[in-house]
């Protein structure tokens, strides 16, 4: 049945009301978005750039590197040549260096055709400055390079007139002579240096996996006990966008980065509105997203807040109230939004109170909670708590079977909260933990 399965399936009105949950949360965002030579040269390439027009139309700004791997090895099977490298990352000697030429106009061309076709405004632009490899435990690297600077300012102008950057893995030194470097490499400074929300790679295969199961979200920590113990058990392709990936998550600058099989029909589109996904994503320490809200988070955790406390999930509180206990929040960012907030309020003696838990709609169900309640339970140890109180009216299996509290009696709240409760006539259920 599979091979009469169409590989395209049809786009519904209602997808399109899951991508509009996402529309305030990556406008004004950068992906950098690295696409292997082999998928610029597959049958689903103009789907992928139907993908990337439709990020654009988000206000998502746009940077495309693209590798030349497999168009070296088609050149070099046509000519009947021996190369010395196809990705970047061994020597490259003056014959490969004339066809990584050829390769690199010819993905170019391919890559500004596709977004012609689409109205996208793009340019090639040579912003990157390489120098030499030189030589590595004796080996000369030849005309392999590496970067050396690259012109952010000249990058951010072109994305503030809407154009996409298209960047090739070629690149000149200061003399003018022409260098090879590795693409993925080059989309990883790239995504520091202009602090993207994400660092998609798209390639031919599913992402990060180990004995045929891929790995769907792993922390930074993971991904890197994973190529010092296994690297011989993943895919060779993988492995150089891992490493890559980890470049960029260690700058601090780029939270999130995503590797997909770019022959898959709307990959892009899957893997960033979808909650499941269809690859692999490595992910910064989450207790990093967390921080210690600032005052110009008042309005925006008031704004979430009024609309659940129209459901009676949250107590209103007003913007001057907020504003006023603003230090004693924080808040959960998420390529640059937030999507989680919390509040330590410190009652003395010892006794805490866990409050104002929020998690935005679209991440409930997926530990962010779990992981602020974590967060607030050290803040408080930190702090010399003992008993930490959290009051909720729907909430109780969270509490209770996810995040070690007991339910207890209201009357075992101190004095002045203790009133709160009874003027406030919720009727909410309390819980407390023992914080050792």
């Amino acid at each position: 049945m599979d091979d009469i399965l169409p590989k395209e399936r049809a786009i519904k009105a209602s997808d399109l009301r899951g991508i509009l949950e996402y529309v305030n949360l990556y406008r004004g965002q950068t992906f950098v978005i690295a696409i292997d030579g082999s998928i610029i040269l597959d049958e689903n390439f103009p789907n992928v750039a139907t993908d990337i027009a439709v990020l654009k139309s988000l206000g998502i700004n746009i940077v495309i590197v693209h590798g030349i791997g497999r168009q070296l090895k088609n050149l070099a099977a046509e000519n009947s040549v021996e190369l010395s490298d196809f990705y970047g990352d061994k020597p490259v000697d003056e014959k490969t260096l004339e066809y990584s030429r050829l390769a690199s106009a010819s993905a170019s061309q391919s890559v500004l055709d596709a977004f012609a076709r689409l109205e996208i405004k793009c340019a090639s632009t040579n912003a990157v400055r390489a120098t030499e490899l030189g030589i590595i435990s004796g080996v000369d690297y030849l005309r392999a390079g590496r970067i050396d600077k690259i012109d952010f300012s000249t990058v951010s102008k072109l994305l503030g007139f809407g154009i996409v950057p298209v960047f090739s893995p070629l690149a000149c030194d200061r003399e003018g002579r022409l260098f090879r470097i590795n693409s993925d490499l080059l989309a990883a400074e790239i995504a520091s240096g202009l602090k993207a929300s994400k660092l998609i790679f798209l390639t031919e295969t599913r992402g990060l996996a180990i004995e045929s199961e891929t790995a769907v979200a792993v922390p930074i920590s993971e991904a890197k006990r994973t190529l010092e113990n296994r690297r011989g058990e993943i895919d060779p392709r993988v492995v150089s966008k891992v490493e890559a990936s980890i470049r960029a998550l260690e700058t601090s600058n780029t939270p999130r980065a995503h590797i997909l099989d770019g022959r898959e029909f709307s990959c892009l589109l899957t893997e960033l509105f979808e909650k499941v996904g269809c690859g692999s994503m490595i992910y910064a320490d989450e207790y990093q997203k967390i921080r210690k809200a600032r005052p110009e988070d008042a309005s925006i955790i008031y704004g979430i807040l009024k609309i659940s406390a129209r459901s009676q999930n949250l107590v209103y509180r007003s913007l001057e109230e907020i504003q006023e206990k603003i230090s004693r929040y924080y808040v959960y960012e998420m390529d640059g939004s937030i999507i989680a907030f919390v509040c330590l309020l410190d009652y003395g003696g010892g006794k805490a109170e866990l409050a104002s838990l929020h998690v935005q709609p679209f991440y409930q169900g997926h530990k962010v909670g779990t992981r602020m309640v974590e967060f607030i339970k050290m803040k408080a140890k930190e702090a010399g708590v003992k008993t930490l109180y959290a009051l909720s009216t729907k909430s109780s299996p969270f509490f209770t079977e996810v995040c070690g509290f007991r339910e207890t009696s209201p009357s075992e709240l101190p004095e002045d909260r203790r009133k709160k409760y009874l003027e406030s006539g919720r009727n909410s259920r309390v819980f407390k933990a023992n914080i050792d």
